[in-house]
């Protein structure tokens, strides 16, 4: 196990960290460990890798890891006093293989004998090691394949009770993810990535990784009843913003000036007045301060459009 000086948390430095090695190859973090082994309910594999080979986003905030950060001293705090021994965040990350291990707390940064994961959760329910989700587990089976020490929860839950568990050693467990953690980062490096995961890709994110080419391709016979699908899904949804636009359109006629509409005296709708959002006007901005608006405009990413190619009838 090697120590890797840790970048501000957040930062484009930090945010590279937890994709490639010092030398280029394809690394992994503790979080990333429940989405290699399909066990994540948020991240697919295929999500992993488009999050491995894409830039990273700078300063998209998150409420529930802004959540986490701000609750994180206190979390160390309760695992300190349950467990009786002096907890701090290092300096620095652990990192061994394929590995690069963030740890919330340990007992000597240099040298740790035990590693604290913190959570807050509105999701589950913690009275033990048993209790810990599937995710939550594979997370500490990565920190004990690098660190070799014992791994302890310190929760609070979702009925917002404090509790510090141990997650218990599986050696099989971490067996496996050092096998998939090898065979997920080798396709990467080798460039068979996006052929391993493509069948998890979403439009977007395919249209993010692979540059068009103008030339057809044959598709199977099956693509028809994708591509019927797809008509039918369209015309679905234009059927349901009409249906919900003439809905809206005549409990509003209805509503008039009233905020609030009763039925037999129950409350059934509101229409209530807000706010307007702010924003820039960035015509006028343009027309004022060109030099101005130059230093922060960017150019969006390519997109591509999926349009069906209805047939052209023949004429007689």
């Amino acid at each position: 196990m090697r120590l890797i000086p840790k970048p501000e948390h957040g930062t484009m430095e930090w945010l590279k960290g937890r994709q490639r090695d010092e030398h280029g190859n394809t690394i992994l973090g503790g979080s990333d460990a429940a989405a290699l082994m399909a066990s994540s309910p948020y991240t697919t594999r295929a999500d992993l890798y488009f999050a491995k080979v894409t830039t990273p986003d700078v300063g998209t905030f998150s409420p529930v890891f802004h959540r986490g950060n701000v609750l994180e001293p206190s979390l160390i705090a309760e695992a300190s006093r349950v467990l009786g021994i002096g907890l701090s965040t290092p300096a620095v990350m652990y990192r061994e293989g394929r590995w690069n291990i963030n740890s919330d707390a340990v007992d000597d940064a240099e040298s740790p004998t035990i590693n604290v994961e913190c959570k807050t959760t509105t999701r589950y329910t913690i009275d033990s090691a048993e209790s810990l989700p599937m995710e939550w587990r594979w997370q500490g089976w990565a920190q004990m394949a690098v660190m070799n020490v014992p791994v302890f929860f310190s929760v609070l839950d979702q009925r917002q009770h404090l509790t510090v568990v141990e997650l218990g050693r599986n050696q099989e467990a971490i067996d496996a993810l050092l096998t998939e953690a090898e065979i997920f980062c080798g396709a990467i490096d080798d460039g068979f990535g996006l052929i391993e995961n493509i069948d998890e890709l979403t439009a977007e994110q395919i249209a993010v990784l692979v540059r068009p080419e103008p030339e057809p391709t044959d598709l199977p016979d099956q693509a028809l009843d994708l591509i019927d699908r797809l008509r039918m899904a369209r015309l679905a949804k234009r059927d349901a913003e009409e249906e919900e636009r003439f809905a809206r359109d005549e409990i509003a006629r209805l509503l008039i000036t009233h905020e609030v509409g009763l039925v037999d005296g129950v409350p059934v709708v509101s229409w209530k007045e807000q706010a307007g959002k702010k924003s820039v006007d960035v015509a006028a901005m343009r027309a004022a301060h060109p030099e101005i608006v130059a230093q922060f405009e960017r150019e969006g990413n390519p997109f591509r459009v999926m349009r069906i190619i209805e047939k052209k009838e023949k004429r007689a």
